[in-house]
Formats: structure tokens, sequence, C-alpha cells
């Protein structure tokens, strides 16, 4: 279960060693996602019982436990969630950021128990609703929502990132959730600012060369990810590689120049 996160959703540059940036970046520009082109599914998480009517979920690195009564509790990325048992194939989760609900998923379990359909719904801070999807099937257990499961289709609603880039740094922009990520190329932990991202997130990184950039993003200065932004050498394609901390398997978003 991605908490994107997403999400998280949060977009990352850092950069070290200024002096090797052109003066005008490859990264500078609107970009739109291309579902076509990108890889988003492979991510894994599990579910084990926990207690009465308490649950323990787990993704990459990260667990947390939460108590099936509705109230928000706490995840280890800054955000809450609260959970509602509807039925024994129906679980619905809200999570919040800073006291905002960020969405809402219902997941449904298929008759045969080897599936989850995942639905997120809610509104971007631009107002627009929004309709996110991911089918994930079982790699291990054979009860209900307890297990291992793997992400094998994911369709989401993200859209666009803006990036502008000088001499000193770079601001990438996400316009639907307005989420803000300042950078300088200090190498330094920068915030990440916007009206759902937790308290606490952080990215920094490296320059590696003008058109490629290796980046990590941090919650309360524990590593969420490992990232990577490349640039193609015609400038018209973006391409983002996110291994998840303690994930095998990495997702890749590709954008197009607008």
């Amino acid at each position: 279960m991605k908490i994107r996160c997403s999400l998280i959703a949060a977009m990352a540059l850092g950069c070290a060693f200024a002096t090797t940036l052109p003066a005008a970046s490859p990264f500078a520009g609107k970009w739109k996602f291309n579902a076509s082109k990108s890889k988003l599914t492979g991510a894994t998480d599990s579910v084990a019982a926990a207690g009465p009517n308490t649950w323990k979920f787990a993704y990459g690195s990260f667990s947390w436990t939460v108590k099936a009564d509705g109230t928000d509790q706490p995840t280890p990325f800054g955000s809450t969630v609260a959970l509602k048992v509807i039925s024994p194939a129906k679980w619905e989760l809200t999570y919040k950021a800073k006291g905002k609900v960020t969405s809402t998923e219902t997941w449904d379990l298929a008759a045969d128990g080897k599936s989850i359909t995942r639905t997120a719904v809610g509104t971007h801070e631009d107002g627009k609703a929004f309709k996110d999807t991911a089918t994930v099937k079982r790699t291990a257990g054979d009860k209900g929502f307890e297990g291992t499961w793997e992400s094998t289709d994911v369709k989401t609603s993200f859209a666009e990132a803006d990036i502008d880039g000088s001499d000193t740094g770079l601001t990438v922009t996400l316009p639907a959730e307005k989420v803000k990520i300042t950078l300088t190329f200090d190498g330094k932990d920068n915030p990440i600012e916007g009206p759902k991202v937790p308290p606490g997130m952080t990215v920094s990184g490296k320059l590696t060369n003008p058109r490629k950039v290796e980046a990590v993003t941090k919650a309360n200065g524990k590593a969420l990810d490992a990232e990577t932004w490349e640039v193609s050498a015609d400038g018209k394609t973006f391409t983002y590689t996110e291994k998840d901390a303690g994930e095998e398997k990495s997702q890749v978003s590709v954008f197009d120049k607008m």
C-alpha cells in the first residue's frame, strides 16, 4: 500500500556541484505524465492480524499498527489513517495529512481471495475530483486481507509537473496539489511544501550529470526512497525512477515535454 505519497506524493530533486548545471537547465519546463510509457506496478505490501480488530500494515522498511475503530491513527509518514471494516470483503481507509483528508480508499477483496481492488477517491487542491485505482495480487497468505500483495495494475490521476531551473537551484511544482519543492545545490535536506504534505518531508540529492539527478526523499529523517530523475538527450522526455526503501522493484514514471 503506497501512501503517496501517491503522494506521496511527493516529487523530489536535489543537486550538488552547481557549477556543472548549464545555464538553461534541461529539467526546466512543463511535463505531462504519460501513463502508456510508465510502469507503476511491482510494489509489495503486507497485512497481518495484530490483536482484536487490529491490523499491522507493512510497506518496504516501514510498518504501522491500526485498530479498526474508525479513529485517526498515526503512520510512519507523518499522516494518519482511519480504518473501518465494512465487511469481511470490504475495508475503508481514510488518510489525512495536517488534519486534511488526502484520500479515502476502498479495498474490495475478490471472491476467490486472490486479489484486491483498491480505489482511492478525493479532491485535489485545485478543486478537481480524482479517482485512482490499483489491483494487487496475493503472493502469500490465504485468509481475507491478511497476506502479502503485489501491485499488477495501477491507474493514477497524476497529470503534470512544472520545473523552473537556474544556476542556483530548481523549483518543482505539482499544480494539482499545490506542492512546491525548492532545491538549492548544496546537498542539504530541503522541506517539501504543500497543504497536504505531511510534516517532516524533505529531499536531498546530487547532480550526476547535466541531465541526471540522484535524490532521496525522507520522512522525519528516515529515507522513503531513492530516485533517479533523467531528461533525454533531445530534451523531450523526463523519466522519474523510484525505488522505495526496503522494496526490490522500482516504479518508473515517464513525462513528455509540454
